[in-house]
């Protein structure tokens, strides 16, 4: 360590998982589309939302949400694998709740978008990369 370097501290217990830019707009992406499909649905129902058919029962959409569905398929393939949409939904829950656009319950069966500060503008977004 040189004399501009921070020391780097041994405490594990304060180690929170780090998202980046992209994987948090990934995530955004992810529950609005769950919230536009189906808006009961836990944050964990997107990788069955992703597959070609949901297995979760019969889901009828109207053009609209077949169109952000099949964007969606495109933009979020990679997040389509359960146990990796379950380890960003962690790190997502653990993240500072400042800087998200959903609130997560902490047992990840509910969620909801914020409605006051920033994160308005940030669902405006989604909506328009899904649109």
């Amino acid at each position: 360590m040189n004399h501009t370097q921070r020391p780097r501290s041994n405490n594990t217990q304060n180690h929170r998982p780090v998202l980046s830019t992209r994987q948090l707009v990934d995530l955004e992406l992810g529950l609005y589309l769950i919230r536009q499909l189906r808006p009961t649905a836990p944050p964990t129902a997107l990788p069955d939302l992703l597959g070609p058919a949901p297995t979760t029962g019969p889901i009828r959409l109207t053009p609209q949400q077949h169109k952000y569905l099949n964007r969606a398929r495109l933009l979020l393939a990679h997040v389509a694998n359960p146990d990796h949409w379950q380890a960003l939904l962690t790190a997502y829950a653990a993240a500072p709740t400042d800087r998200l656009a959903f609130d997560i319950s902490r047992d990840q069966s509910r969620f909801a978008e914020k409605t006051v500060g920033f994160s308005r503008n940030r669902i405006a977004v989604l909506r328009k990369m899904l649109a």
